[in-house]
């Protein structure tokens, strides 16, 4: 079984103000790699020969030239084709239109992933999935005590029971708002009397499946009414049925291995999720990104810095990186930091858990700690920031002192299309079947809770959604 991969880019709006229209989020570099750089690797080391990277149509020109010139110039072996197919719609279209381009097999990943699970593993989970099973996603859990609750929100995901032999996907739902109540449906229930609700599981956006879901048949036979209503404004059945993030198709097809009447003909979708031993971070926010680049640095060997950065005398720690052709005064001490190409620092600044890209320029007593600060900025004399996110180019005036704040210039290049953003693909989108067998309300407390997961009823703000 050999696969193909899609690699999906958006501008990561999660991500401002780091991201702009000339550096997209699939090119913020994470310890002075792009971010794409690791989803191509993790696709190279699972030994598959053809990769599509889907982007915005904004975006395909600065990552086809990094594809060209940067990683395919880096890489020994030219065994994996790399293309770039620019698409503006919802990931489910951007499945469904490379048709043509798709002859085995594939993976869908997101570009924004960090992990130690190898690709290995998650490909002979699926492998080892049952006959009736179409497709394998891929789940984990946050690990990282700075990611909090109310940061990730995790969508509400039923299954069976995670330690049986092939767990099951079985429905996504965001959080209900203003109430713990939620609708499920009853056909479900009697197919699945035990099945789990899971408030704590994240979507990797790693999915494994079959080259026949693109001719999907959804068996709507039971939901006419909603493919009409909704076939005026979207086109054909089908064309609804894509129109949606990816997310959603999948939700689909889990919803139809007990929906309908011959539903033990169904097709399946599996579930994996990543084992606590092992690291998983999505960098949707800039804490995550922040916490990206430092899992990244402490699992890299130790990189000797440039001649030029210790010239002077500087003090950079072996827990630290710094760029080719970066300066820095006397006296400036560099701890747990990444910092990147073609920098200079003036004297005695003090950095520490700190994120600094490319042709940042230091005056002199700089202190920043557990900043990201993006390319080309000018932080001017004596300034300290603590837990700030400096937009590209910015110029901090001498003296500032800020902490925890985002200091940016608004203009319209920082301005994001949020339709492009093909990765953040949380669940806020209107179920159009969601009316049809709904008419059963079930409390919370009548759910079954397994291995600890179910809804707790006494989290007064469990569903709360900003």
């Amino acid at each position: 079984m050999e696969f193909q991969a899609i690699i999906l880019c958006g501008p990561g709006r999660g991500l401002e103000p780091l991201v702009s229209q000339t550096l997209p989020k699939a090119l913020l570099p994470i310890a002075n790699k792009p971010m794409l750089y690791y989803a191509l690797e993790w696709c190279q080391r699972a030994g598959l020969s053809s990769v599509i990277v889907a982007c915005s149509s904004n975006a395909e020109q600065p990552i086809s030239k990094y594809i060209t010139l940067g990683y395919n110039s880096i890489q020994t072996s030219k065994s994996m084709k790399v293309e770039v197919f620019a698409h503006d719609g919802e990931t489910g279209s951007i499945v469904k239109d490379l048709k043509d381009k798709i002859k085995l097999d594939f993976i869908l990943l997101p570009c924004d992933f960090i992990t130690d699970l190898p690709p290995q593993t998650v490909v002979d989970i699926h492998r080892n999935q049952p006959l009736k099973t179409i497709g394998t996603g891929i789940w984990y859990t946050n690990n990282l005590d700075t990611m909090d609750k109310q940061t990730l929100k995790p969508d509400l995901t039923i299954h069976t029971a995670i330690s049986n032999p092939h767990p099951q996907l079985l429905d996504i739902y965001h959080r209900p708002k203003g109430n713990n109540q939620l609708h499920v449906r009853m056909s479900m229930l009697w197919e699945y009397p035990h099945a789990t609700i899971s408030t704590s599981l994240l979507e990797s956006h790693i999915y494994l499946f079959s080259r026949k879901t693109i001719d999907y048949d959804f068996g709507d036979t039971d939901s006419a009414l909603s493919i009409t209503a909704t076939s005026e404004k979207a086109g054909t059945g089908e064309s609804v049925r894509w129109k949606k993030p990816w997310t959603f198709v999948v939700r689909d097809i889990a919803r139809d291995s007990w929906r309908h009447a011959n539903s033990a003909n169904r097709d399946t979708v599996g579930m994996y999720v990543v084992p606590k031993e092992h690291s998983f971070i999505r960098c949707k926010s800039v804490l995550a990104y922040l916490e990206a680049n430092r899992l990244i640095l402490k699992q890299s060997s130790y990189t000797a810095p440039p001649s030029t950065a210790t010239a002077n005398g500087a003090a950079i720690g072996r827990d630290s990186l710094v760029g080719i052709g970066t300066v820095m005064g006397e006296k400036t001490n560099v701890k747990r930091s990444i910092v990147g190409a073609d920098c200079i620092f003036g004297r005695e600044c003090r950095l520490s858990g700190c994120v600094v890209m490319d042709g940042v320029v230091l005056g002199d007593g700089i202190h920043l700690d557990n900043c990201i600060i993006g390319n080309g900025v000018v932080i001017e004399d004596k300034s300290r920031l603590m837990g700030c996110t400096v937009e590209g180019r910015y110029v901090v005036r001498k003296g500032t002192q800020s902490k925890n704040e985002i200091l940016r210039g608004y203009s319209a290049e920082g301005l994001l299309d949020a339709s492009d953003e093909y990765e953040d693909e949380t669940l806020e989108e209107t179920d159009d079947d969601e009316d049809e067998d709904d008419d059963d309300e079930v409390d919370e407390s009548a759910l079954v809770e397994s291995e600890g997961e179910g809804i707790d009823a006494d989290d007064d703000d469990l569903f709360d959604r900003d």
